[in-house]
């Protein structure tokens, strides 16, 4: 290995190792709910957003971090909260969620919207963005 292969070596790890750090520093502004939280978040907060997921559901998966940026962006304008159907299928009935990813969207504790399917970034913003006017 040359020196200069050693040097960009070097570098990638420790771009690597801070990038991991900063990962680590980014704090998660999603909320888990449960059966136990839901009613009183939902009344207490005026726009509250529910990631309705489960762990075996790929799509869940890839929607995860759209939502999450999301959340980060509108932190200060909503409440993002993330509810495990298979953990609380309860709520999941109360609210016809038959297809995940679902994402309900509350106003003053009442269902106004639901967005099926892992959807992107604009259009959950735009969807957000209805309901804060």
């Amino acid at each position: 290995m040359s020196e200069i292969d050693s040097l960009i070596k070097e570098i990638s790890q420790r771009l690597q190792k801070k990038a991991e750090e900063f990962e680590k520093k980014k704090e998660d502004v999603t909320i888990t709910l449960n059966e136990q939280n839901f009613d009183e978040i939902i009344r207490n907060n005026r726009l509250v957003l529910v990631d309705c997921w489960a762990e075996w559901c790929a799509p869940c998966h890839l929607y995860e971090p759209i939502y999450k940026r999301v959340a980060e962006k509108y932190k200060d304008k909503a409440i993002f909260g993330r509810l495990n159907v298979d953990e609380n299928p309860k709520i999941a009935d109360k609210y016809n969620v038959l297809n995940i990813p679902t994402t309900l969207i509350f106003v003053n504790g009442k269902l106004v919207d639901t967005l099926i399917g892992a959807v992107d970034e604009e259009t959950l913003e735009s969807t957000i963005n209805k309901y804060l006017k």
